[in-house]
């Protein structure tokens, strides 16, 4: 009793914001959880305005726009993954969780047989897949099948021909977003079947070019 006593409002208003936050990191999708650590901040910087700690205060004021920003991504990336049914196969909603990168001409990107660290999509430039003699250019992705390979290997090499501008998502990322997000499994599964009924369709191509040639 004597402990409940002693609580005061601005205590209890602390403790609110422990069970939120609590709640928030209990939950296994990233969208429940950035809506529990957002309304976490705001909590804490009542708490913290209230008790007068301005390490509270100021600490939860700068994660908050962070917590936000992080949330509406990832509700924007849940909304095209559900307008991606109706559209073209697209990896545009992915860009902010992606990393930028630059490569000269010959560079090898990865090789047949490599274990898989990233998957790639093209901003600007054109890209040889050896094995299968098929450039992939402008939009298109990369690498996005050795996950899901038996053996979890590069299906082929992959060499700029020119210099390029290139997005890479991690293997980690990839596989947290396919975990976290159905929809985003579903549209991974889309561009890798359009991937493999592309080169399909080009490498019957060649085939019968050089049976009529």
């Amino acid at each position: 009793m004597a402990f409940l006593e002693s609580i005061t409002y601005v205590d209890l208003v602390g403790y609110l914001g422990g069970l939120v936050t609590v709640w928030g990191l209990n939950q296994k999708t990233m969208i429940p959880l950035r809506v529990g650590a957002v309304s976490g901040n705001l909590i804490f910087m009542v708490f913290g305005f209230l008790a007068g700690s301005n390490p509270t205060f100021i600490a939860h004021s700068l994660l908050l726009p962070l917590n936000c920003f992080r949330m509406f991504q990832m509700i924007h990336l849940v909304r095209e993954m559900r307008l991606s049914t109706d559209r073209d196969n697209s990896l545009a909603p992915l860009i902010p969780f992606m990393k930028k990168e630059t490569e000269k001409a010959g560079v090898e990107l990865f090789h047949l047989g490599d274990a898989p660290d990233r998957m790639i999509l093209i901003k600007s430039g054109t890209v040889l897949l050896k094995e299968i003699d098929v450039r992939c250019v402008e939009g298109e992705v990369l690498g996005e099948i050795a996950m899901f390979a038996p053996d979890g290997r590069r299906t082929c090499t992959a060499v700029c021909e020119t210099d390029c501008e290139l997005f890479t998502l991690s293997n980690t990322a990839m596989v947290q977003l396919f975990a976290q997000n159905p929809r985003f499994a579903m549209f991974l599964v889309r561009v890798i079947v359009q991937r493999l009924l592309n080169n399909w369709h080009e490498a019957d191509a060649r085939a019968h070019a050089r049976i009529t040639g």
